[in-house]
C-alpha cells in the first residue's frame, strides 16, 4: 500500500506536486512556529493559544491539498 502510494506521488503533474509540496512546506514552517511559541520564555496565556491554533491548522490545510491535488490529477488525466 505505502509502495504503491509512493510510486503514484512520484508521477504527479507539476501542478499537483507544487500545491502539495508547497502545502507541506507551509504546514512544516507554521509548526515550527508553534514550537517557537511554546518554548518562549515568557509565553503568554495568548501566545500558547496562537501556538495551539498554528499547530492545528496544518491538519486541514494538508488535507485540502490532498484533495486538491488529488481533484487536479483526475482532471489532468
Amino acid at each position: 500500500m505505502l509502495k504503491k502510494t509512493l510510486r503514484r506521488m512520484t508521477a504527479m503533474c507539476d501542478e499537483s506536486w507544487y500545491i502539495f509540496m508547497g502545502t507541506l512546506k507551509l504546514s512544516c514552517a507554521m509548526l515550527f512556529c508553534a514550537f517557537l511559541l511554546v518554548i518562549w520564555p515568557d509565553s503568554g496565556y495568548d501566545e500558547i493559544m496562537l501556538a495551539s491554533a498554528l499547530a492545528e491548522t496544518p491538519q486541514g490545510l494538508l488535507l485540502i491539498a490532498i484533495l486538491a491535488s488529488g481533484l487536479l490529477e483526475e482532471r489532468h488525466g
